[in-house]
């Protein structure tokens, strides 16, 4: 024990000797350089040569021993630094690990549906959100949201985002009276500080149909041979007020659809026509017969490749892509018209009733 302590305090004295010569060998040097300088300048007696360089040795030490504690509290600043943002980024790595745990499974390839989706946030967390509800044989909710701001406050807001939404869908399944809620319960936390846009669409593989609300959020995209549907806005952005209402539109399903949901920071790549060339994209992924996995990358390999909206320097949003594929319908409506969706949404409000 007290060998190994002897063995470990003679190293811990050498940087402290070399400091020390260093300091010494400065206050020389500094003070000679001066020293000469000034016989040059004033060529002072041997008096005032001696009284010279004892100020001269006595500044240029003083000098040092500044310089030398500067450096070593400069040393030290940075040592604190580096702890803190090594402890910053565990923690952000630790929360950016728990914002992915918040992201649903999706759901196995089943009830004519096939699921896929990617998320790429700004910087290590981010505000988007997406989840995935299964209310039952061949019924989902869906729900894609974003956070206002960016970094961690957005990210903290979104496990309150997710357990609130899990908790009404437990009780309905009807975009519009889900989003109306989800959007109260989230004034009354937040008392109207951040917001969210969002859009909540209940799939139904057995009746043929989607049913959604957007609360403010890109329209999300119905493609398949020859048609193409948008889900437009029905309303505000959520938590922004109080006692906000939504409507909700019923949109058709046939087999060979490719539905599409984005957040904003995917239009906004693609540059001020983003929702335009989203909808192109969709539409020729549809008609090519591309499934979910394969739209799913390609839109996000576009929305990568943007450089965000004209003019913007150093432009950076997270991007999520949520992409379901309708391989077959149970029992397409045969009242279904191509583009005639008055039809569904009739029949869709009569079995609500």
């Amino acid at each position: 024990m007290a060998t190994g302590s002897r063995g470990g305090a003679a190293p811990g004295r050498w940087p402290i000797v070399a400091e020390a010569a260093v300091v010494a060998a400065s206050s020389y040097v500094i003070a000679g350089v001066l020293e000469l300088a000034l016989i040059r300048v004033f060529e002072p007696t041997e008096l005032e040569l001696t009284w010279v360089s004892d100020v001269l040795l006595a500044s240029a030490l003083g000098v040092a021993v500044y310089l030398w504690r500067h450096l070593s509290a400069t040393r030290l600043e940075l040592a604190v630094k580096e702890r803190e943002q090594l402890v910053l980024d565990t923690q952000l790595a630790i929360a950016a690990d728990m914002q992915r745990r918040l992201l649903p499974r999706l759901p196995h390839a089943n009830d004519g549906l096939t699921w896929a989706a990617d998320l790429t946030p700004a910087g290590r967390i981010g505000g988007d959100f997406y989840d995935i509800v299964r209310v039952s044989d061949a019924r989902y909710l869906v729900l894609v949201a974003d956070v206002s701001g960016k970094g961690v406050p957005a990210a903290m807001a979104l496990s309150t985002v997710r357990a609130a939404f899990r908790s009404l869908a437990a009780e309905s399944s009807e975009p519009a009276r889900l989003l109306g809620q989800l959007s109260s319960r989230l004034f009354e936390q937040w008392e109207g500080g951040p917001y969210i846009t969002a859009i909540i669409c209940l799939v139904d593989a057995g009746r043929g149909a989607l049913t959604y609300a957007n609360a403010g959020h890109p329209s999300g995209v119905v493609a398949g041979p020859g048609h193409l549907h948008l889900m437009e806005p029905t309303g505000p952005a959520a938590a922004i007020l109080t006692g906000a209402r939504y409507q909700q539109r019923d949109v058709p399903l046939r087999a060979g659809d490719v539905v599409v949901f984005v957040s904003d920071g995917v239009t906004e790549a693609l540059g001020d026509a983003g929702a335009a060339r989203l909808q192109q994209q969709v539409r020729a992924l549809a008609e090519a017969g591309s499934s979910a996995e394969e739209t799913c990358a390609q839109v996000m390999s576009l929305a990568k490749a943007g450089t965000g909206p004209e003019g913007v320097e150093d432009w950076q949003d997270d991007r999520t892509v949520v992409a379901v594929a309708m391989s077959t319908v149970r029992a397409e409506p045969a009242d279904l018209a191509a583009g005639d969706y008055a039809a569904v949404a009739t029949r869709g409000r009569a079995e609500r009733r």
